[in-house]
């Protein structure tokens, strides 16, 4: 009788639970980390707070920094999943490509929520300095969160996609690197500039630009094409 029992699938947001938890497993050696990093920097800002010069601008280097992580994160994450295997996936009760999905879900509430927490601390740090902050603009102060979900969907889309995901974006790295080093770059440079520097070009989601109309139709762009990646990608895993 018990062999007639059938089992209803765990729900959606059951499993995205579970994700966020396994996820905060996963990632518990660098939050450590970040915390180690982090404590040196804050209680230098406190000693500088007691001198009345003192000037904490909010650095802007920060957003690439964050968006840069963003992109390696999944990387990270999908390590240890054996994403282009069945043996991690046979004795799940979700369906794999729904799996997935709901991990890159997860992935990204992680990487949203370290990222407010980083930028808020840094902004905090200026304000009590009675320094620059972020901006003065409502926008401006999304410009790292609206970077770093996108970096976080391209990459997700890269890990997703390709076996050792890894190895091919550091060859594509080193790539770029030996044709510029051996002045072999110019026939792609147009392309470069468009991608890293155009009007709607990475550059632009990374630090805002100068208004909030041209961040958003880049941010769109970006995000767009992340998502797409991450969907396109996500076929792969489809069970059968």
């Amino acid at each position: 009788m018990n062999a007639n029992i059938r089992h209803e699938p765990p729900s959606t947001g059951a499993v995205f639970q579970l994700q966020l938890r396994k996820i905060g497993r996963v990632l518990r050696p660098e939050l450590i980390g970040l915390a180690v990093l982090l404590s040196p920097t804050l209680i230098l800002a406190l000693a500088l707070l007691m001198r009345r010069d003192a000037s904490l601008d909010y650095p802007l280097e920060l957003n690439f920094l964050l968006s840069t992580g963003a992109f390696l994160l999944p990387f990270r994450l999908w390590n240890e999943a054996r994403l282009f295997g069945r043996g991690d996936f046979q004795v799940m009760p979700v369906e794999r490509r729904r799996h997935v999905l709901i991990g890159v879900g997860a992935g990204a509430v992680w990487a949203l929520g370290l990222t407010a927490g980083i930028v808020l601390l840094f902004n905090l740090l200026a304000l009590a300095a009675g320094s620059r902050t972020i901006g003065s603009s409502a926008w401006q102060w999304l410009v790292p969160l609206g970077g770093v979900a996108a970096a976080y969907l391209l990459g997700s889309g890269v890990v997703l996609a390709v076996r050792h995901s890894l190895r091919w974006t550091g060859g594509a790295v080193l790539a770029c690197v030996v044709l510029s080093a051996l002045d072999l770059s110019a026939p792609f440079e147009p392309l470069a500039h468009a991608v890293f520097r155009g009007d709607l070009g990475l550059e632009r989601v990374l630090s805002g630009g100068a208004s909030s109309l041209t961040w958003v139709m880049a941010l769109m762009l970006w995000f767009a094409l992340g998502l797409i990646a991450v969907a396109l990608a996500s076929l792969r895993h489809r069970e059968g």
